[in-house]
């Protein structure tokens, strides 16, 4: 009786394992890259000058790098997510019906990864960057109302 229901067992969990294991065969890993900011398109842009040079940057990968200025890293997840949807909430109301607004137009410190690492040496610098791109990403779209 035991050596049966150890075999059911197994079989359920092959059964369990299969389609994600056929399915990490046939996509494989997903790349951290699909996740990141960078690849989302919100339709909405802040104008910023970096180094001397103007782009465009989704509101949403703005947010990140001005949320350290607003809210350090002391601070627990839900308050940074908390902040993400304040900025947002301020920014999407400056904008209006626009989906552009000048960085100049904020009140915001937009933090390089440059300006992480003055401020929270290399060791902490990944860490902090991490948790703030958490909070966003998080949070993508929502706004007070």
């Amino acid at each position: 009786m035991g050596e049966k229901l150890t075999i059911v067992v197994a079989m359920a969990v092959i059964m369990v394992m299969m389609p994600y294991l056929i399915t990490m065969a046939v996509n494989g890993k997903k790349e951290d890259n699909d996740l990141k900011l960078k690849n989302i398109n919100t339709g909405r842009d802040v104008l910023i000058n970096i180094n001397g040079k103007n782009e465009l940057m989704d509101v949403e990968e703005y947010i990140a790098g001005v949320l350290p200025s607003v809210a350090g890293p002391e601070n627990n997840d839900e308050m940074l997510a908390a902040q993400a949807v304040a900025i947002r909430t301020q920014i999407y109301y400056l904008m209006g019906n626009e989906t552009v607004i000048r960085e100049e137009n904020l009140t915001y410190e937009y933090y390089t990864k440059e300006k992480y690492i003055e401020k929270w040496g290399k060791t902490s610098y990944s860490d902090n960057e991490k948790r703030y791109e958490n909070a966003v990403m998080s949070t993508i779209g929502k706004i007070i109302e």
